[in-house]
């Protein structure tokens, strides 16, 4: 048989087979296949089997049978069920009993791993929640999921999402519904939490897959706040639209003398289709409330849009009974207090159906935007909120059974809500941090976070001086010409596909700038001279220069870029598409809304000049080359501009970053680069503590717990009559690196350290000056060092002397040292300051050793803390010293000093050149050893007598 005729009776066999999620699951495969012929009416000889097994492990990633059989393969490994016995999930024993149960042979078990390993490094979403009723199980979702199938085949089929994606979300969605309330229970209960996920990372195609199982689970009334402009409601309209209500629905919504929303829609043969109304196979409808371009208007007379029906009317509406037959509501609309109370109104309005009764889930977009209670806390204390926050909450308390998931990539906004708003807002029953998804560039892959990596050396472009230097915006545009010749010559000799290609240049958040930035532009693209002989010179001598280093590490099934020979026809491709006018503006100003990039509809190939709209909500689709040179301080504000950040599949090798490295910014200059490093930095500390006291506290943290976990830096005070209830007293620190770098910048602080340090060091007598090394990962580390062992209580007390430009960031350290978790295996601390090899100052600790002083850099937004003080090699030697890590060929020093219950203090003075300050700071990193202390944190609360409240007063 071919494999046209073989493809159909392989879908067979595998559904008959069934997923996981009910007491069904892998079988013999060849007996399936050959059953699955049977009732088809054919035949299957053993060749004709041979040869549908070989179609399902094909080389062709993207032929049916082969994505077909993945498919399972990854819903099997995933599964809850009954034939899973004991074996963990994403697991090589799963995987083996998978094989069994397939019965495949040894040779066809190698050709699976080979294909379509088991992913045993892929992480759970991390859950920090309240115990509530595991509701959610792999019988009900069983019974119902008519809308996630169908939103994740949409993915599959059209969207051409990879199977290890589509795995990924299915766990992260279900991670959020599992964490909801159930919406047929008989007594109202209100979930409040947050999903934290990534810049441009797939945040929407969660959410839509958190709705389509929610819906299938029984929520009906699903309002999605989708972020603050017109632009970015609508494209989350369309988005909802297009990949989960569907054609049919579409059409059942427009009146008959109406065109429908999307009738001049260019992707409309792309929308989902099921084939029927689904009502008529059997699962429930959709009724929209608002439209493409339309946001939610009053519905006066038309209110019975808004009434609920009943099946049963002698049950509640949100018996399972009427909830399996009952239309569900989609409500996307503006976070815009006007609207909000429009929307409110109309469901107070409401005659038949109690608020009480309606299974609500919230979606809030961009939840740190907008949605918070940002008025100073003197009139939060009177009670007033913003318009749009009073309308938000107003909402929540109206129906009591409503949900409110908010999701954010920025999420220090959210945890640290004002504890006015605690009550209201704060995620208190649930924070959910999702995993890096697979083909994500995040912040691991443009800056150097490793020892040796060469990731800013292979993305990242400084820029220095005016924008018409050649090195800057005519370098980065050139880069522009030459990635866009490269995607149009892989779509030439590959299936892969490249819709759009943008540029993002975001120069200030200021309007009345932006059009002089595109005259900028204009003038560098005009001056370029594409055409010309020295522009083809130029373009060669960039490409050579750029696409063929070695360090570029090139994606599997990606082509590499051809000779510059064989690029030249692309090149004038490029140039053609783009045409004499390739600048765009996005802002806020209504005169280029209509003229804003509207990428659902049609390919886009365009320079973006913008501001604040480019940093919130807005997909920049297909960004290559990034330029990026407007100041801001914020935290917050950074983070959500790094539209670089995103999925780049193709052309991940293309991507640049250009970056301001000296901004004006008064008497001195302002190093982007630097601030974004050290913000994502933050973000990624505070992601792997959730992901790490998730998984290890006693007792499980909840998600009051969690601002005490969060860096001293980003903790947002709170205001002066209120306090955080939970309090983090002490945390096990074994075999933990402990570094603060908040170091204060007055004068009067730095002498006092300064003080504090020489009486550490008085008793020492002299400090031994010595050579360490140790070999760890093949290569050997090595440092020049003062070194002295100290008593335990004397380092302890210049611990609890040193002073911070923020109180209270040692505290659980130092209850820790003095034992408030047991025994913290500490009888010694040993000293070790490094000698710098080349150095022109030092420090006078003691009459008898001067201190190298080391020159560190410090973050240049507030609290403006250093960076750093230590190095890695040094760390490693230590590391090995208090036996926390092994390494080889020691020297006699590092052997002589290592000793069991003997922790490390490692010392830096140092200087701030970057800022010229005239202090030296007293700098230093902790190493303890490890302990037998099974306890991960020891909370306490400020007032017990309201121990569960989340803030109290002072």
């Amino acid at each position: 048989m071919n494999e046209s005729e073989l493809t159909p009776i392989i879908a067979t066999a595998l559904r008959t087979m069934g997923y996981s999620e009910i007491d069904l699951g892998p079988r013999p495969l060849r007996e399936f296949l050959i059953d699955s012929a049977s009732k088809r009416g054919k035949s299957l000889a053993d060749s004709d089997v041979d040869d549908a097994i070989d179609l399902m492990l094909s080389d062709d990633v993207n032929a049916a049978a082969r994505r077909l059989f993945t498919q399972y393969l990854h819903q099997w490994d995933y599964g809850e069920a009954g034939w899973c016995g004991e074996t963990g999930r994403n697991s090589e024993t799963r995987r083996q009993l998978i094989y069994d149960l397939l019965q495949l042979p040894t040779a066809q078990r190698a050709r699976v791993d080979e294909l379509i390993p088991a992913r045993t490094l892929s992480k759970e979403p991390t859950v920090i929640a309240l115990s509530h009723d595991d509701w959610y199980t792999p019988a009900r979702r069983a019974e119902s999921s008519f809308y996630w199938d169908s939103y994740s085949q949409y993915l599959r089929d059209r969207a051409e999402w990879p199977e290890d994606s589509i795995d990924d979300l299915n766990r992260a969605s279900d991670g959020v519904v599992r964490e909801l309330s159930e919406p047929s229970r008989e007594a109202a209960y209100q979930t409040k939490g947050m999903v934290v996920g990534y810049v441009q990372s797939g945040k929407t195609a969660n959410f839509i897959g958190v709705i389509a199982k929610a819906a299938d689970a029984g929520y009906r009334l699903i309002v999605v706040l989708g972020g603050t402009l017109d632009l970015l409601r609508n494209q989350t309209q369309r988005r909802i639209d297009k990949q989960l209500i569907g054609k049919e629905l579409i059409l059942a919504d427009t009146a008959a003398d109406e065109p429908h929303d999307y009738i001049d829609d260019q992707e409309w043969e792309e929308f989902i289709s099921y084939g029927a109304i689904p009502s008529e196979l059997g699962s429930f409808d959709w009724h929209r409330l608002t439209g493409a371009k339309g946001d939610y208007q009053s519905l006066r007379r038309g209110l019975l849009a808004l009434e609920f029906e009943r099946a049963r009317p002698d049950r509640r509406l949100n018996s399972m009974e009427n909830l399996r037959q009952v239309r569900a509501r989609m409500v996307v609309i503006k976070k815009n207090s006007r609207i909000l109370t429009k929307f409110i109104k109309d469901l107070r309005g409401l005659t038949h159906t109690p608020l009480a009764s309606i299974p609500a889930l919230i979606i809030d977009d961009e939840s740190d935007q907008a949605s918070l209670n940002t008025l100073t806390p003197d009139r939060q204390a009177r009670g007033e909120r913003t318009a749009t926050n009073a309308a938000i909450v107003e909402l929540l308390r109206i129906l009591p059974r409503s949900q409110y998931v908010g999701y954010t990539a920025t999420p220090v906004a959210n945890v640290f809500v004002n504890p006015d708003d605690a009550v209201d807002l704060f995620p208190k029953d649930f924070i959910i941090s999702l995993q890096k998804p697979s083909r994500y560039m995040g912040v691991s892959d443009f800056f150097d976070l490793a020892d040796g990596s060469s990731n800013e050396r292979t993305y990242v472009r400084g820029i220095w001086g005016d924008d018409t230097d050649d090195s800057n915006l005519p370098r980065a545009f050139d880069l522009f010409i030459l990635s866009g010749a490269i995607k149009l010559y892989r779509q030439s000799v590959t299936t892969i596909r490249f819709r759009h290609h943008t540029m993002l240049i975001h120069r200030s958040h200021k309007i009345s700038e932006h059009e002089a930035d595109v005259r900028v532009v204009e003038t560098v693209f005009r001056d370029a001279k594409y055409g010309s002989p020295q522009a083809l010179g130029r373009l060669q001598a960039l490409y050579e220069e750029e696409f063929t280093s070695a360090l570029i590490d090139y994606e599997e099934g990606v082509p590499r870029p051809p000779t510059f020979p064989e690029l030249l026809p692309f090149v004038e491709r490029c140039l053609s598409v783009l045409g004499d006018s390739p600048v765009a503006i996005v802002n806020g100003d209504r005169r280029y809304a209509s003229l804003a990039p509207d990428f659902e509809s049609g390919p886009i190939w365009k320079v973006l000049v913008g501001g604040t709209k480019l940093s919130r909500g807005y997909t920049v689709e297909g960004l290559t080359i990034s330029y990026y040179r407007r100041r801001a301080r914020n935290a917050d504000t950074l983070m959500q501009m790094g539209r670089w950040f995103g999925y780049r599949y193709g052309y991940r090798d293309l991507v640049r970053l250009f970056i301001g490295r000296a901004e004006p910014d008064g008497r001195t200059t302002f190093d982007l680069l630097e601030a974004f490093k050290s913000i994502c930095l933050d973000e990624e500390d505070f992601r792997d503590r959730l992901g790490r006291y998730s998984r290890e506290s006693d007792p499980r943290i909840t998600p009051r717990d969690v601002p005490p976990l969060v860096p001293a830096h980003l903790l947002a005070p709170t205001s002066r009559n209120k306090m955080y209830n939970a309090v983090l007293k002490s945390q096990n620190f074994g075999g933990e690196w402990v570094e603060r770098t908040l170091a204060p910048t007055d004068e009067k602080s730095a002498n006092s350290n300064n003080s504090a340090a020489k009486l550490m060091l008085s008793g020492t007598g002299l400090l031994t000056e010595t050579y360490f090394s140790v070999q760890r990962d093949g290569e050997t580390r090595e440092m020049v060092a003062h070194w002295a062992l100290l008593d335990k209580q004397n380092v302890l007390t210049f611990l609890e002397s040193y002073r911070w430009s923020k109180p209270g960031v040692l505290g659980p350290v130092l209850e820790f040292a003095r034992g408030a978790m047991g025994d913290p295996c500490i009888d010694d601390w040993l000293f070790v300051a490094p000698q710098l090899q080349d150095w022109d100052e030092f420090w006078l600790g003691t009459k008898k050793a001067e201190f190298s002083v080391a020159h560190r850099a410090r973050v240049q937004v507030e609290p403006y803390r250093f960076k750093t003080y230590s190095e890695p090699r040094h760390r490693k030697i230590l590391e090995y010293i208090v036996g926390i890590h092994e390494g080889d060929s020691p020297s006699e020093s590092v052997v002589a000093l290592k000793k069991p219950r003997r922790a490390v203090l490692l010392f830096y003075p140092v200087r701030d050149m970057t800022r010229n300050e005239n202090i030296v700071s007293m700098g230093f990193a902790l190493l303890f050893p490890s302990n037998l202390i099974s306890r991960r944190l020891l909370f306490v609360v400020h007032d017990p007598s309201k121990e569960d409240a989340i803030v109290v007063d002072k």
